[in-house]
């Protein structure tokens, strides 16, 4: 069975200052077996800041930021038997950067941290330099998705696990496993709230505000669409200026008011055309959405509901024409619809029973936004199943941010040891839908989890 990796991240001063000796023994007791953080000491800080960073993160709060304190960290791991990597996973170091980045992995030598998680080719390359001889783990900055990648660093250094990318599907984890069995892999058993790819994003994260990356894109709604050939928009003299913000206008048309357009009575008091294959493909087309869920920790008009209930009206209107179009595909939509209207019906009873047992709208509103960063608590429990199949899996990175850690923990290595998810575990206000959702959105193999729910 593999074991459950923790993030340490936490400032060493101020509100986010922690009682270490305490803090890693609740994660011990609750089957934490390994550990990794990030390191940003005084001689980086004062003169980078935090937004030039010598690692993957760029705020304070998620950095050891000093010796004594990751020396500290250090010593209590390993007073469990335990192991403690750091991460040098920025993308690059430049020239005047690395000397400090020796400075670093000096002090890791020093104080005996167990190894070392690399995120560029420059710090593998200096490493080897020196005859590093504690542990290496492959970063899941450096984007390895295939085999090839995978044996390069395999070949050319001497290496302790590789971490594959956030992005990587439950399938192409089953092929790059079993395709190095004697490799120790570790894979992420949380999805993250980066929607782009993790090992080719250069935008800075995690400062107060909102990250750049929300900005453009939020519950799968795009909300720009840049056009791909801009530059030669822009160059082209031949258009007016004027002519050129309309091209390159950043609109975007919204499914769910194009569904609702098409189907609406209004259509006909009005006397606009309906287009009954434009409304097929529109709905055919977006048949593997993994938001196509009811979800009953929202209200029922809240714009995803409403948008579930504007789309099963739509299956219904293609059903009830469904002798124009190919067969096969009409089979497609009476299962799609029969799932979504039992999401709809069941989470409405649900949504009823929750107001009525806590006082109504209110107090539901309170309970959602009281949970949030907890909704994920039950959620993942598939895929660790999924990843215990695997004796090269080694580990699987959990991070503790926010979350009911110790509760979460117990669960999974619950759920492991037995090694099935008994019905208990599945409920309406962490829904079965939501769980698809979040699986799918990591690993974006959309049908096999509802396979498996049929077995149970």
């Amino acid at each position: 069975m593999f074991k459950k990796i923790v993030w340490l991240g936490f400032s060493s001063t101020w509100k986010n200052k922690k009682n270490i000796k305490e803090y890693i023994g609740s994660l011990v007791d609750s089957w934490a077996w390994e550990f990794f953080t990030w390191y940003n000491p005084p001689y980086w800080y004062k003169k980078y800041g935090f937004e030039v960073s010598p690692n993957g993160r760029f705020a304070e709060h998620e950095q050891i930021t000093d010796i004594d304190t990751l020396k500290e960290i250090c010593r209590e791991v390993q007073s469990h038997g335990l192991e403690l990597f750091v991460n040098l996973n920025a993308w690059y170091y430049t020239d005047e950067t690395f000397p400090l980045i020796q400075k670093m992995v000096e002090e890791f030598i020093e104080i005996g941290v167990d190894g070392i998680i690399c995120g560029n080719v420059e710090i593998l390359e200096y490493l080897k330099s020196i005859n590093y001889k504690w542990k290496l783990n492959i970063s899941t900055i450096l984007a390895l998705y295939n085999s090839e990648a995978i044996k390069f660093f395999l070949e050319n250094y001497t290496i302790n696990k590789i971490i594959l990318s956030r992005e990587v599907t439950l399938k192409e984890i089953e092929n790059l496993v079993t395709s190095f069995p004697d490799t120790r892999f570790e894979v992420f058993g949380e999805w993250d709230f980066c929607r782009y790819n993790n090992g080719l994003c250069y935008a800075e994260h995690k400062y107060w505000a909102k990250d750049i990356c929300t900005v453009v894109v939020n519950d799968l709604v795009f909300k720009k669409r840049y056009n791909p050939d801009f530059k030669s928009v822009i160059l082209d003299e031949s258009i007016s200026n004027q002519e050129k913000v309309e091209s390159l206008s950043d609109s975007y048309q919204n499914l769910f008011e194009k569904i609702e357009e098409l189907t609406s009575p209004l259509s006909d008091i009005l006397a606009v055309s309906t287009d009954s294959n434009e409304l097929f493909n529109l709905i055919y087309n977006a048949r593997n959405r993994v938001d196509l869920f009811f979800d009953a920790m929202k209200p029922i008009n809240s714009e995803h509901n409403t948008n579930i209930i504007i789309f099963l009206k739509g299956l219904k209107s293609i059903l009830e024409n469904g002798e124009k179009y190919d067969t096969k595909k009409i089979e497609e939509i009476q299962k799609l619809y029969d799932e979504m209207h039992r999401s709809v019906s069941t989470g409405i009873l649900k949504l009823k029973d929750s107001m009525k047992n806590m006082g109504w709208l209110p107090k539901l509103r309170a309970k959602e936004l009281a949970g949030f960063y907890a909704k994920g608590d039950n959620l993942n429990l598939y895929s660790y199943l999924f990843f215990s199949q695997f004796k090269n899996i080694d580990t699987v990175k959990f991070p503790t941010r926010w979350r009911n850690y110790s509760e979460k923990i117990q669960l999974i290595e619950k759920v492991l040891q037995a090694n099935n998810v008994w019905k208990d575990l599945i409920n309406r206000d962490i829904s079965i839908e939501r769980t698809h959702y979040d699986l799918s959105y990591i690993f974006w193999d959309k049908l096999w989890f509802r396979k498996l729910l049929k077995e149970l």
